[in-house]
């Protein structure tokens, strides 16, 4: 439809105060100038349908606009506009905005952006300019509804904007759609990840050797000293308190006291490949500190443990350093330290030489299932939950984008409009 720029004379109600005369001129951009004469006002109101990015994709409130023109509402702002409305003597500068014209609010909805404008200075309104300037705006706006055209209006109006915002939703559609196809592969993987957990707790049980009686002795090394000696390690328990480890009882230079090796459940591998050493012998619970039987090191008392992602790097002498903590005083001495790392990697190999090494890893990762599992399912959850409001989302910016391409190449953009609602 083409609605043609005439002006009309129109009256505006003014509940309580009376009526105002107008002149009424449908302006470009589907804008709508009213000059008003009522009492104690004169002057223009612009209404101006608020078309803004990531809005509805046809406007549904309005601004008004003290003062014409047709630059952008923000244009003027130290600057008064051509005829201005002046209520109660006083020039009324800036714009209201967000007004949503099916339902008016009754009072206070100026907002900041209106003021009076003095030598480029702001100031606030009086409490009768206000009033009245409020007065005359829902008098506007309460007929501008009423126009039979008024779909039109805002349909113009989004035609201003219309192929920058199709453009920007292209974009945010684009953006969702690839941050789907990321969740797709994550819950495929998670999804992966639940079937081997599942296919770790079906499995039988391999065999395990017993504790061997006869103690046996090992090498311990320093990278900077060499040879530090041998220690005695006798084995005391095997996949007892904690699944899949081998509690040793040491003697040797400087050294006594029991460490568990195990496989290290800290790490998320369904078959835990890295390795984990406690001070101590280890009960059921695997975080433990201070343990039964802790090691004493160069008459030091250590607590705590030691864990590595991986077993492929561990030799006599590397790594240099594991760590080791003392009760109640945070680090163990240097000395200690070198010590204690020489006892701990000879454990480790020793550990890892095990012919039963399968089964113990494969103990300790039916002990975690359960943990792992439960923090797999919460995690496909997420994800699906995720995926599901990405794929949303990027069906709703496409609906959005071809209904504002309609608006420029269409006049009847209706049925794309309902796609976006």
């Amino acid at each position: 439809m083409t609605v043609h720029h005439l002006t009309e004379r129109v009256e505006l109600p003014m509940p309580g105060i009376g009526s105002a005369a107008a002149r009424m001129t449908v302006l470009e951009r589907g804008r709508v100038r009213y000059v008003v004469r009522a009492p104690h006002v004169y002057g223009t109101f612009v209404v101006v349908p608020d078309h803004i990015a990531n809005g509805p994709v046809l406007p549904t409130t309005v601004a008004v606009q003290f003062g014409d023109g047709l630059e952008p509402l923000g244009a003027f702002y130290r600057e008064h506009r051509p005829d201005e409305p002046v209520v109660h003597g006083v020039h009324v500068h800036g714009w209201t905005e967000h007004l949503p014209p099916d339902d008016l609010p009754t009072g206070w909805f100026l907002g900041p952006y209106a003021s009076g404008l003095r030598n480029g200075i702001h100031q606030e309104l009086a409490h009768a300019t206000w009033q009245r300037t409020e007065a005359v705006i829902l008098a506007v706006v309460r007929h501008w509804r009423s126009l039979p055209y008024r779909r039109d209006l805002m349909v113009t109006a989004a035609r201003e904007r219309a192929e920058e915002y199709a453009d920007h939703e292209g974009v945010l559609a684009a953006a969702a759609e690839a941050q789907a196809a990321e969740l797709e592969q994550e819950y495929r993987a998670v999804r992966r990840r639940l079937c081997e957990l599942s296919g770790i707790l079906r499995r039988r049980p391999r065999p395990m050797q017993a504790p061997q009686a006869d103690p046996v002795q090992l090498q311990i090394e320093d990278a900077r000293r060499g040879p530090l000696g041998q220690i005695t390690v006798r084995e005391v328990a095997v996949n007892a308190e904690v699944a899949g480890s081998v509690v040793y009882e040491v003697a040797g230079p400087r050294v006594t006291g029991r460490f568990t090796v195990g496989p290290n459940r800290y790490r998320p591998e369904p078959i835990p490949q890295g390795i984990w050493v406690a001070y101590g012998h280890a009960g059921d619970g695997y975080y433990e500190d201070e343990r039964a039987h802790a090691p004493m090191v160069n008459g030091v008392r250590l607590c705590g443990q030691w864990d590595h992602k991986t077993s492929d790097d561990i030799t006599l002498i590397t790594p240099d350093t594991i760590g080791a903590q003392v009760p109640s005083r945070g680090s163990a001495p240097y000395a200690t330290e070198l010590r204690t790392a020489a006892v701990v990697r000879a454990l480790a190999l020793h550990y890892l030489r095990r012919p039963d090494l399968a089964a113990l890893r494969l103990a300790a990762a039916k002990a975690n299932v359960p943990r792992l599992r439960a923090d797999t399912r919460r995690r496909l959850s997420e994800v699906k939950q995720q995926l599901a409001i990405e794929k949303h989302s990027a069906r709703r910016h496409h609906a959005r984008e071809r209904a504002l391409r309609s608006l420029i190449s269409s006049s009847s953009p209706k049925d794309l409009l309902a796609e976006t609602a």
